[in-house]
């Protein structure tokens, strides 16, 4: 089965060029208080955050955009839903939304951040697939502003679309862009067809399938090497009768692991300010690998 539920393709087709109306529509669907102040125009931004990893390997491919009323909304595809996911999702709030502010500047021109977190994977123990939170007084539940706003998007947990919900239309189409529900969602909605035709056209791109390919490979050059380090770094504890030698064997296959993601990336041309934005390496670490 297609699916957009690929973390790189959900990047390729909603931040491509020509994708703007989709994102926008996509947007509009999720963001409350969107009826009444729709968001007409948006400018993607170069992801520039803090590399994210799980033992140091998983690298965010999320979209951050900038609305032309300065509204940024930050949107991410996870496919696994760990324990520490809601902390993350504020944290990464966090990072955004103080992006605003530069050094000295004005507290009164920060703008509203959304982050919208899309999950394969179930968070929640309740049956609802769209959970939306703000800042709330514990008594009166008066929100205190809008300017933080966190969705949580369970994609596995809808039923049935809707043809007055077009969240729930985005959910069948990342659930699976070829679905018969999608079909019929693309007769009387012309963005969604548009969205499936994009994702054929990203798919089917010879860059695209080699890049995935590359991340694949790393992904597996990084699950052996820390499997092989952390049992030699056991060993060594055991031997040496402490712990220290299953700490080093965990770091030297997270370095490991990312050294040769490295390597695929430049064979590949890529270059090496994004392999060092997402990899954790320096610039130096990498151009020593070029002789390598």
């Amino acid at each position: 089965m297609s699916s957009v539920t690929e973390d790189l393709l959900f990047k390729l087709v909603f931040s491509d060029a020509r994708s703007k109306d989709m994102l926008i529509h996509l947007l509009n669907s999720v963001i409350v208080g969107a009826k009444d102040n729709p968001i007409k125009a948006v400018q993607i931004r170069k992801t520039e955050l803090t590399p994210e990893y799980v033992g140091g390997k998983e690298v965010r491919l999320d979209i951050l955009a900038e609305a032309s009323d300065g509204r940024l909304i930050n949107v991410e595809l996870q496919r696994q839903s760990r324990s520490y996911f809601i902390k993350r999702s504020l944290f990464h709030w966090a990072e955004v939304y103080s992006q605003q502010l530069q050094k000295g500047g004005n507290f009164a021109k920060l703008c509203q951040t959304v982050c919208i977190n899309i999950l394969e994977e179930s968070l929640f123990k309740d049956d609802r697939f769209w959970h939306t939170y703000h800042m709330r007084e514990d008594e009166t539940n008066e929100i205190l502003t809008d300017i933080e706003e966190i969705h949580f998007i369970e994609i596995l947990k809808l039923k049935e679309y809707r043809e007055d919900s077009p969240i729930t239309w985005w959910v069948e189409f990342i659930r699976n862009p070829h679905s018969e529900a999608v079909n019929k969602i693309g007769e009387f909605e012309p963005v969604i067809k548009e969205a499936v035709k994009m994702f054929d056209i990203v798919k089917s791109d010879p860059a695209t399938r080699e890049l995935m390919r590359i991340m694949n490979d790393g992904a597996c050059d990084y699950n052996s090497a820390i499997c092989e380090a952390e049992m030699k770094g056991e060993a060594k504890g055991r031997t040496e009768g402490r712990t220290e030698g299953r700490m080093e064997g965990r770091t030297e296959g997270r370095m490991e692991g990312m050294r040769e993601i490295a390597k695929n990336l430049l064979q590949n041309n890529v270059d090496v300010n994004i392999i060092a934005s997402s990899s954790g390496l320096s610039i130096s670490e990498i151009e020593a690998l070029k002789t390598h």
